[in-house]
């Protein structure tokens, strides 16, 4: 009984936000807008990326990943990968230069390639731990430039044949 209680509550509460939400001025609206523009700088992809993994946005990877060519399967496996380094306390994320052979053994099979042209890699490194290799947990994303921002590539299938 007490638990339906808390989710009557959480519902009105939900419910009540709705309205308020609806009615924000032009000027919220146009902040958003600006939240949703992609970074063109080094400096603004990294700070567009910790602040989606602190804060938990999803949506925010949502818009920065290139999903050209990803099938739905690879779309969720990347939001989970993402989902996992939520909340995760960083220690430092810096964009490095993208080795030319970086995919070599992923193309080499024959049926992956990158969706976009790979320049860079942003390695955000967890303060956690080290693993038993002695290095700190990380997630190293893909990056690209599309249309003179950045965003973040996949490895999607060379054909229409599975992989």
């Amino acid at each position: 009984m007490r638990r339906l209680a808390v989710a009557g509550v959480a519902a009105a509460l939900l419910g009540a936000a709705a309205p308020a939400r609806a009615q924000q001025d032009p000027s919220a609206a146009a902040e958003a807008s600006a939240e949703a523009a992609l970074p063109s700088r080094p400096e603004d992809l990294v700070a567009y990326v910790t602040k989606a993994l602190r804060a938990h946005d999803t949506a925010a990877f949502e818009r920065l990943v290139n999903w050209t060519g990803a099938r739905p399967q690879r779309r969720r496996l990347t939001l989970y990968q993402i989902r996992y380094s939520f909340g995760r306390p960083i220690r430092s994320a810096d964009l490095e230069a993208f080795p030319a052979d970086g995919l070599a053994e992923a193309e080499g099979r024959g049926t992956l390639k990158a969706n976009m042209p790979v320049t860079e890699q942003l390695r955000v490194v967890f303060d956690e731990p080290p693993g038993e290799a002695g290095d700190r947990p990380a997630s190293v994303f893909l990056v690209g430039r599309e249309a003179g921002v950045y965003r973040i590539a996949l490895l999607v299938p060379t054909r229409q044949g599975r992989p």
